[in-house]
């Protein structure tokens, strides 16, 4: 019977929770890359390798400090090979249940600004001007 304290599947056995956790990111970062960006275009390991790489890069903070070769390595384990011919989108389907086996929260997501902000003064500040 699992347990809750069980490692999850697909997860090497020593693995930090913080290399657990950026890996989780990473991979759901991949799988919507993947998904919305040329989804019927064929993947290949080397592209995938590259992706995975440029998205560990993100979550590690765009710096070389962020254990990135590690992370990568965790990434790569849990989702393992990719299949000759596959597509991106249907590739996206098996990363992202990865990114969940890694203990990636789909539902905070949810709760994400769609729209970017634009950092410009309020109107309230903008009416003051001229007094």
């Amino acid at each position: 019977m699992a347990h809750r304290n069980d490692r999850p599947l697909g997860v090497p056995q020593g693995v930090a929770d913080e290399h657990r956790s950026k890996a989780a990111v990473a991979l759901a970062m991949v799988a919507g890359h993947l998904a919305t960006r040329d989804p019927q275009r064929a993947l290949n390991a080397l592209d995938f390798a590259v992706l995975v790489g440029v998205k560990v890069y993100d979550v590690g903070g765009r710096s070389r400090a962020g254990d990135g070769v590690d992370i990568s390595h965790l990434v790569l384990e849990a989702v393992g090979e990719v299949p000759a011919g596959v597509s991106r989108v249907e590739f996206a389907v098996p990363v992202a249940k990865a990114a969940q086996a890694l203990g990636y929260d789909w539902t905070a997501d949810d709760n994400r600004r769609v729209i970017p902000t634009i950092p410009a003064p309020r109107r309230e500040q903008l009416a003051g001007v001229g007094r």
